[in-house]
């Protein structure tokens, strides 16, 4: 291959990079809104029972504050096992052949 070729190349690769990083960074994003989105109602429909006020009473508000915390808390604990999970099983795999 010739060096106008590799450059060619190389660029076409550089390029197809940047496209996966506009992908995967869409994605992220539409992710994280759905999560923001799911945890908002399933939070509200858990801790919030009167209408009546314009603002949350005390235990509406605690109950949401802990809503949110606990799955915050959840995301981070499983966030935090996937390397772990990944490390385990790419061994693993490395037995299999």
């Amino acid at each position: 291959m010739d060096a106008a070729a590799a450059a060619t190349a190389a660029g076409d690769d550089e390029q197809d990079q940047a496209r996966l990083d506009t992908i995967a960074d869409g994605l992220q994003t539409r992710d994280a809104m759905h999560l923001y989105s799911w945890l908002s109602h399933r939070c509200f429909s858990d801790c919030v029972v009167s209408f009546y006020r314009r603002a949350l009473g005390k235990r509406e508000e605690e109950c949401v504050r802990s809503c949110v915390r606990k799955y915050l808390l959840l995301s981070t604990a499983t966030a935090a096992r996937f390397p772990h999970l990944a490390d385990s099983s790419s061994s693993s795999a490395a037995f299999d052949d």
